[in-house]
């Protein structure tokens, strides 16, 4: 079997074993609630795919985790840490608002400024962690980290301020103008046209990775700084790239959030923890951009679903984060596994021709 089919079925493997060991261990903890399990599932089930409306929410929830997974796939091939997707989002969010409610444009070019300051805002909030770390070293998990406070002040601070709507009375932004919102994929239901963006997105992302020097240069320098950098690549210029174009497509996520959302403006934390739900789909992927689709499928149905769960069984929805964090520790511990062994065998292999 050919390297990369056998990597890929391994993977495939582990993250169908990992994520039977989280849903059995919460299946567990449900039962020792007192809940039906079985019903539990069903209820997850109805909420998340039952009908047009459910099945619409699901998939315009997967928007924000497919755009905030690749931005994770992006930074990290070039083995950047950012945790700072929320607040990406939210500068992202508050863009794409600012020019949503402020101008007056056509219906085609409002909504394509709004998209595109969504995308500028992300980038330059994470700019100033890849700022920070080309130029005075300063670790971006740490900065990413900060940022995101920084962010959910300033939209608090927005939307009870300069962008808050006309009566003052609560806290939100004006409504977003009509001609800056995404039109409906679905009538009479919560699924934007943005959701086909974002599918675009995986395929762009996917061939970037793969099919481009940029892409090859992203690989290398994650791999092996040091002989990206003798091998001629400005190592600094694509770490700061990746950081950026990570933002870029989180600021994506929070325009469309705001853009396609049914409250038609915006609250405070409207990101709604999808930048860390994000990382998490990418680790189920395994970074890969097109398994990204399916896991976001997946913890889009978890979010969807699970108020009708905790509505029919009287299970608490935090069950779901439960589920969530298990699928990352047992994802975790069976690749660390994996590498330990194929470290051991690669020795084991080597000391022969060591001896001789």
């Amino acid at each position: 079997m050919p390297h990369r089919v056998r990597a890929a079925f391994e993977s495939t493997l582990i993250n169908l074993a990992a994520l039977i060991g989280a849903l059995a261990v919460s299946m567990l903890l449900i039962a020792l609630s007192g809940a039906d399990p079985a019903e539990a599932i069903r209820a997850l089930w109805d909420g998340a795919f039952s009908g047009r409306a459910q099945i619409a929410g699901t998939l315009f929830k997967m928007i924000p985790l497919l755009l905030v997974a690749l931005g994770w796939i992006v930074a990290y091939s070039a083995r950047r840490v950012s945790i700072g997707f929320e607040g990406q989002i939210l500068i992202g969010g508050v863009f794409g608002t600012w020019v949503g409610v402020t101008l007056s444009l056509p219906a085609g070019l409002h909504l394509a400024l709004a998209v595109v300051a969504g995308v500028v805002g992300g980038a330059l909030w994470v700019g100033i962690a890849a700022w920070l770390w080309a130029r005075r070293n300063v670790n971006e998990i740490i900065s990413t980290l900060l940022l995101n406070l920084i962010a959910i002040e300033i939209v608090s601070w927005l939307v009870r301020g300069p962008l808050q709507e006309v009566s003052g009375t609560f806290p939100r932004s004006k409504p977003i103008l009509e001609t800056a919102r995404w039109p409906l994929l679905l009538s009479r239901s919560a699924l934007t046209t943005d959701f086909l963006l974002a599918l675009v997105m995986v395929l762009v992302i996917g061939f970037v990775m793969r099919r481009t020097t940029f892409g090859y240069q992203l690989r290398f320098t994650g791999a092996n700084e040091e002989a990206a950098r003798h091998g001629g690549i400005h190592t600094i210029r694509v770490n700061v790239l990746a950081l950026i174009a990570s933002g870029a497509l989180a600021g994506l996520a929070g325009a469309s959030l705001i853009l396609g959302g049914e409250s038609r403006s915006m609250s405070d934390n409207f990101s709604a923890n999808y930048g860390f739900e994000g990382i998490v789909v990418a680790l189920l992927a395994r970074n890969n951009p097109y398994a990204t689709v399916p896991a976001a499928l997946l913890f889009a149905a978890l979010r969807q679903g699970r108020g009708l769960m905790e509505a029919r069984v009287g299970v608490p929805s935090s069950i779901v984060l439960i589920t969530q964090g298990l699928v990352i520790l047992l994802i975790a511990g069976v690749s660390f596994a994996l590498e330990r062994r194929q470290i051991a065998r690669v020795d084991t292999v080597s000391e022969p021709g060591d001896e001789a």
